[in-house]
């Protein structure tokens, strides 16, 4: 009975975050369309021979042929092609109508939850152990820079909140400490698209832009940001 009590509470106390994480998920989808449909007034008759895709998914087979559009790299491991990473705010991809392997990608966003420890304490409960949100992040994370390696840029972006994320971090927080390795110790709360610090004798570091508060961001914040990284990537790829 322990257990099933224990399994019973641990339900509920997700219920309200659950929630919200669909809530959120709704309003990066909104602005994700938002700015496709920027892109196709802004950018106008320079995407006549392409068409912009928005997927709430990316397989690893197409993760894989983008690597391989390059020419660079000729070994991989297609045992898991079928599977799929589900970006939170999913992916807005290129592609041209004369070439059917022409595949780009112009963003991916993603968008976290995690704390309950503030909204606990208001309610007279104990502290819970910080979750596990940043970790789901990183595993995307790592096979979007996969396939943008050969690439100069890395239109990834995070949209963080909740009480466990803070803008005005130390040495203390432990969850940001997180968020800033998985940067590669660049800065958060910027915006980074292309690679930096490197040359042709050496790698490139790919900082991407990780914007983490714990105030709730709201569409049009998010679609301010989105814009400027889709417009850089698209002008990148047909200029």
């Amino acid at each position: 009975m322990a257990n099933s009590d224990q399994l019973r509470r641990s339900k509920e106390q997700h219920k309200p975050k659950n929630v919200q994480s669909k809530n959120d998920e709704k309003l990066i989808y909104a602005a994700m369309r938002q700015t496709i449909s920027y892109l196709q007034v802004r950018l106008g008759n320079h995407l006549e021979e392409y068409r912009l895709e928005f997927e709430r998914e990316i397989s690893f087979d197409q993760l894989i042929r983008i690597i391989g559009n390059s020419g660079l790299r000729k070994e991989f491991d297609s045992t898991f092609a079928n599977r799929v990473i589900k970006p939170d705010g999913g992916v807005i991809l290129l592609h041209k109508h004369d070439d059917p392997n022409y595949i780009r990608l112009v963003l991916v966003a993603e968008v976290k939850r995690q704390g309950t420890n503030v909204q606990r304490a208001k309610e007279g409960k104990a502290r819970q152990a910080q979750g596990n949100a940043i970790e789901r992040l990183g595993k995307n994370l790592t096979g979007i820079k996969a396939a943008l390696n050969h690439e100069p840029l890395t239109p990834f972006v995070c949209f963080g909140q909740g009480c466990d994320f803070v803008e005005d971090y130390d040495e203390t927080s432990f969850v940001m400490s997180k968020i800033s390795m998985m940067n590669e110790f660049y800065s958060l709360n910027r915006t980074y698209i292309f690679k930096r610090d490197g040359s042709s004798e050496r790698n490139h570091f790919a900082p991407v832009s990780m914007y983490f508060r714990e105030d709730d961001w709201t569409q049009e914040e998010m679609f301010e940001i989105l814009k400027e990284i889709g417009e850089t990537s698209i002008r990148y790829y047909i200029f």
